[in-house]
């Protein structure tokens, strides 16, 4: 059984969002069912050469000839030439792990769906090219066998918005918690970001690329309403965005001084150490299709505020403080009682941790494997 398991961002230089789901869900595939096949293949690679040499000789990693900018373009407009053409007939199922254009090939089509923001949502999504995304879903309602979407609220809001007639295609398949997130990462790894204060200062952790749909403004809002009673920091891990600007005013407020720290990209292993190290994880998100980071927070160990809206508190559960993400107040709470009341925060710690090992990627990659073997016979 041979899959052609097209993800751009297998081949991706960062590791965080869809290239975690990418990359996890290969290696646990490759684990658990050896007899399959799984070939990645990517259209552009933004890795180093040697690194991209090493994915090649190790993965078995596919680039195609035509690149970032054409291949899409190219397959949307003409639907030609097929995937298979470059790996060979012998492909037995074509795996799209992310809607991200169209794909043009002649075997069975599975997509994984993580969500329609840029079509739901378009003022929280920026460099996209919907009519490129468009085309994907109408290829996916048409084409796919089955349509893999990662919770329950991104079923939902395909259904919403295409119809309920595929229903019988969808399937639900949660994403996973890697378990190097339970075991903290190592502090020192933490002392080639920049800027940030002495150790043994007190902070508050968010991640994820800065944008309008991360609410950070009303974050550093909530914070500064409550920088009297709390001495704590505020670490923004993640690449900056679009629309920094409302980011950046924040700044002014004198309640913020010396307090707001902006990390920039990091590693898993610095990443861990942040989990690990902060006093409360907050995510107060206005859109996610899964929402995987406040699992990992979890893992590590670390309390949870995130907002009652979208997939959030399907993956939360009771295991975080639910806030309205539109309301500076609610955030400012929930956050000044996890990093004051010990007891509180102790309490979400120890339902944090039994929550993220209900998220395995082996369980993920289980689900997976099930469906193209059932597409596969039904061949």
């Amino acid at each position: 059984m041979q899959i052609a398991y097209f993800s751009n961002q297998f081949a991706d230089s960062e590791g965080h969002g869809v290239a975690r789901y990418s990359r996890q869900l290969f290696h646990s595939l490759s684990n658990i069912r050896p007899e399959m096949k799984v070939i990645p293949v990517a259209a552009w690679s933004s890795c180093e050469s040697e690194e991209i040499k090493r994915m090649q000789k190790e993965y078995g990693l596919h680039l195609l000839p035509w690149g970032r900018w054409w291949t899409p373009r190219v397959w949307a407009l003409l639907d030609w030439p097929p995937i298979e053409r470059w790996l060979g007939n012998a492909i037995d199922l074509v795996h799209a792990a992310y809607l991200g254009y169209p794909i043009a090939t002649r075997k069975p089509y599975i997509v994984t769906i993580h969500d329609l923001g840029p079509l739901t949502h378009p003022k929280f999504f920026s460099d996209t090219m919907p009519w490129v995304i468009k085309k994907s879903l109408k290829q996916a309602l048409a084409k796919a066998e089955r349509i893999i979407c990662v919770s329950q609220s991104t079923a939902e809001e395909l259904e919403t918005y295409a119809g309920k007639n595929f229903q019988n295609r969808i399937r639900v398949v949660y994403e996973g918690v890697s378990p190097e997130f339970f075991e903290p990462g190592r502090i020192d790894s933490l002392k080639s970001l920049p800027g940030l204060p002495q150790a043994g200062t007190p902070f508050i952790l968010a991640a994820g690329k800065i944008s309008p749909r991360k609410n950070v403004a009303r974050l550093m809002q909530a914070l500064a309403k409550i920088a009297d009673q709390i001495p704590h920091h505020l670490f923004l891990v993640g690449a900056s965005g679009w629309d920094m600007e409302g980011v950046k005013r924040e700044l002014d407020n004198p309640r913020l001084a010396g307090r707001i720290h902006f990390t920039g990209y990091v590693t898993d292993e610095q990443l861990r150490a942040l989990y690990s190290s902060a006093s409360v994880y907050v995510h107060p998100s206005l859109f996610e299709g899964f929402g995987l980071t406040i699992l990992e927070a979890m893992a590590a160990g670390c309390p949870v505020v995130t907002s009652n809206v979208s997939s959030l508190p399907e993956v939360a559960g009771d295991a975080a403080l639910l806030v309205d993400p539109y309301d500076v107040d609610s955030i400012a709470e929930a956050m000044e009682a996890l990093c004051t009341d010990f007891s509180l925060a102790a309490d979400f710690i120890k339902k944090g941790r039994t929550r993220a090992r209900a998220f395995t990627w082996e369980r993920c990659a289980e689900q997976v494997a099930c469906i193209y073997q059932n597409v596969i016979e039904r061949k």
